[in-house]
C-alpha cells in the first residue's frame, strides 16, 4: 500500500521504518524545512528501548546520549537536597535506559529510511478527503495526490487531526501547565548533572546536552492561561513569571539574548474518543500525546508506530488494522495519561508545607531499597 505520513516526528520516521520493512510504500511529509535539532533531553527506556533494539539503533543511540551522572533536586543556597543517581536508574531499569536529546533520536530514526523512503520537507495539507476506494490529499504547494491510507503523526497540535476530525479544543485536556526550553553555555558549574529547583507552583531546572559545554534550561509554571505567547514576548514573560526565584534562575534568564530562540508550550493531553477515521489513523502524540511530564512520548509514539505498522502487516484489510491497533494501544496510553495528571497534582505544591513534605519523601526514595517503588513510579513496562 501507498502510505502517505503527516509528521517526520519520532512516530512518523519508526512508522516509514517498519512499513517499508514489511514491503508497503510510504511518503512522509513534514512543515519544516529541514530537520529539527532543537528540543529537550528524556529518559529513554521501556517500550521505546525494545523498538529501537528491534531497529537496530541501541548502539547508535548510547554513543550519542547524554553523558548524564545524576539527577538532583536543589535548595534555594545551591546544594542538592536529594540526588538519583544515573547509576541507580540503570538499576532500575535493568540497564535499559538513556538519556537522549530529542533530536538525537529524530535524526537517527531518519537515518533508518534516508535511503528508502521519501521525506518532503515544507510541505503540509491542507485539505483531505477519504473515500472506500482511496484518500485523495491537497498540500500546501496546490498540488493534490491520492494514496491508500494516511497516517496522522504531526504532534499534540496535529493539523491531519484538525482537518478530518474536528479542532484541538475538542480533544485537549489542559494540565494547568506551561513550559520554556531553550540551550545556554554552562556558565553554572552543571556539568554532567540535571539540576532541578522547585517552589510552589514554578520550576526551574538546568541540565547537560549532549553538545560540550552547553546546556538545556527548562522551566514550567502553574498558569491558567493557555495563550499563545509570541517568540518575542517570551523572554519578558518568564522574567514576569520567575521574578524573585531562587537558586541561578535569575542567571538563566538574564543571560539569554534572543526571545525568539525559546520554545514554549502547554502542558496538554490530548484525549479522543476514536483514533481512526476512514483511510485515515493517528498515531502518537496527535491521538493520545500524554505530556512531557510523563517521559512517556517518545516511547508511547515508537510503540503505537511499530504496534500500527503490525497490525497492518498482520490483518485483512485497514479498517481491522486500525481496530486492533487501537485497541492493543489506547489502554497503555489512558494509563500512563492518568498516571501523569495524578503526577502533575503532586508537583502542584501551592505552600512551604507540602514543598516540605515532597522533598522529604524525595530524600527518603531515591535510594536502592526502594528499586521495585521506583520501577513502577517510572513506568518502565514495555507494551509490546
Amino acid at each position: 500500500m501507498r502510505v502517505l505520513i503527516s509528521g517526520s516526528g519520532i512516530a512518523g520516521l519508526t512508522l516509514a521504518y517498519w512499513l517499508h520493512q514489511y514491503g508497503h510504500t510510504p511518503l512522509v511529509i513534514e512543515q519544516a524545512e529541514a530537520i529539527r535539532r532543537g528540543g529537550y533531553a528524556f529518559d529513554f527506556y521501556g517500550t521505546g528501548y525494545d523498538v529501537a533494539e528491534r531497529m537496530g539503533l541501541i548502539s547508535t543511540l548510547q554513543q550519542q546520549q547524554i553523558r548524564l551522572d545524576a539527577i538532583s533536586y536543589m535548595g534555594a543556597s545551591g546544594k542538592p537536597y536529594a540526588t538519583l543517581n544515573t547509576t541507580l536508574m540503570r538499576k532500575v531499569m535493568h540497564d535499559r535506559y538513556m538519556s537522549l536529546m530529542h533530536w538525537t533520536l529524530e535524526e537517527a530514526l531518519y537515518n533508518t529510511i534516508v535511503n528508502d523512503v521519501e521525506v518532503r520537507y515544507g510541505r503540509s495539507l491542507t485539505a483531505v478527503k477519504s473515500s472506500p476506494e482511496e484518500v485523495s490529499v491537497t498540500f500546501n504547494d496546490g498540488t493534490t495526490e491520492a494514496y491508500d491510507l494516511l497516517v496522522g503523526a504531526d504532534g499534540v497540535h496535529s493539523n491531519t487531526r484538525h482537518l478530518v476530525f474536528r479542532a484541538e479544543k475538542h480533544f485537549q485536556h489542559y494540565l494547568g501547565y506551561t513550559f520554556a526550553s531553550y540551550p545556554l553555555p554552562d556558565h553554572y558549574g552543571i556539568g554532567r548533572n540535571w539540576n532541578n529547583y522547585i517552589e510552589p507552583g514554578r520550576l526551574a531546572s538546568a541540565y547537560c546536552s549532549n553538545n560540550d559545554g552547553e546546556i538545556i534550561t527548562f522551566l514550567i509554571w502553574k498558569t491558567a492561561n493557555q495563550d499563545y505567547i509570541p517568540r518575542e514576548q517570551r523572554l519578558a514573560h518568564l522574567h514576569q513569571v520567575f521574578a524573585g526565584m531562587g537558586w541561578i534562575t535569575s542567571r538563566l534568564l538574564d543571560d539569554v539574548s534572543d526571545s525568539t530562540a525559546i520554545f514554549m508550550d502547554t502542558v496538554t493531553q490530548i484525549h479522543m474518543p476514536t483514533w481512526h477515521s476512514g483511510r485515515v489513523v493517528l498515531v502518537g502524540d496527535a491521538c493520545g500525546c500524554p505530556t512531557l511530564i510523563s517521559g512517556q512520548g517518545a516511547s508511547m509514539a515508537m510503540g503505537g508506530a511499530y504496534l500500527l505498522a503490525k497490525a497492518l502487516h498482520e490483518t485483512f484489510n485497514y479498517e481491522d488494522a486500525f481496530l486492533r491497533y487501537e485497541q492493543q494501544v489506547r489502554p497503555h496510553v489512558e494509563k500512563r495519561q492518568k498516571k501523569t495528571q495524578d503526577s502533575a497534582k503532586r508537583f502542584d505544591s501551592n505552600s512551604l508545607l507540602g514543598l516540605c513534605i515532597q522533598q522529604l519523601m524525595m530524600r527518603i526514595l531515591l535510594r536502592d531499597s526502594f528499586i521495585r517503588l521506583l520501577r513502577q513510579h517510572f513506568g518502565g513496562e514495555s507494551i509490546l
